[in-house]
């Protein structure tokens, strides 16, 4: 999957070990109309990533926010940043 982040907000959502999404991830995007579930974070199971327009976000971001937190099973929700990979010069030793 490519991520565009000039389209998109991602956010991270930490299932807990009972969450009802384990059984079935792609129905988090049934949380909030505005949700895409994109997939898994890497080989972890339990910590799934969904997207948002950007645009959607800057007017309800909150609300998607709350109804992913709220949302019975989810440990916890983060914000995921572009990082930009920076060459660092000579000291990587």
């Amino acid at each position: 999957t490519t991520m565009n982040y000039d389209l998109n907000t991602y956010v991270a959502v930490t299932l807990a070990p009972n969450s009802p999404f384990l059984g079935a991830p792609s129905s988090l995007s049934t949380v909030h109309p505005a949700l895409t579930h994109v997939g898994q974070v890497g080989q972890l199971h339990d910590v799934q990533l969904v997207s948002v327009p950007k645009e959607d976000w800057s007017n309800i971001g909150d609300d998607i926010l709350a109804s992913l937190k709220g949302s019975e099973g989810v440990s916890s929700v983060s914000i995921q940043e572009l990082k930009q990979r920076t060459k660092r010069g000579g000291d990587e030793l």
